[in-house]
């Protein structure tokens, strides 16, 4: 598991994004009551955050959302630890943060072309923090 950890991390570049109201690069949606996430994935960011930037993880997993069961990609500020594939959480949602935030992207090579891709953004999202582990 630190292998792929580490190959993941490896892949990921870290790039400045502001959070502008027209170049968001998440589709966020709202959660506003604690909800129980399934992990798929779990990508444990290596750096903190500091007073200028917010650096954050990534949880994907499955989650009930309004009348669907949805992937969908909790970005949560400085996460601790690493969930396994499996493990059921619970999640509050909180306010996203004010502060600018380095975005990850990964860098790929996909039929001879470099591509890039925001790590993360192809689910839905909303920003939390785990309060609970089953």
């Amino acid at each position: 598991m630190k292998l792929r950890f580490l190959s993941i991390l490896l892949t990921v570049f870290f790039v400045t994004g502001f959070a502008q109201e027209n170049s968001e690069p998440f589709q966020y949606i709202e959660m506003k009551e604690e909800f129980d996430l399934l992990v798929d994935f779990t990508m444990v960011n290596a750096e903190c955050a500091t007073e200028s930037q917010i650096f954050y993880s990534v949880i994907i997993g499955t989650a009930v959302v309004g009348d669907f069961i949805e992937r969908i990609s909790v970005l949560i500020p400085c996460l601790g630890n690493e969930y396994m594939q499996g493990e059921l959480i619970t999640v509050k949602p909180i306010e996203k943060p004010d502060k600018n935030i380095v975005y990850m992207i990964q860098n790929f090579t996909k039929d001879g072309q470099q591509q890039s891709h925001l790590f993360g953004s192809e689910f839905p999202a909303v920003w939390g923090e785990v309060v609970k582990s089953y």
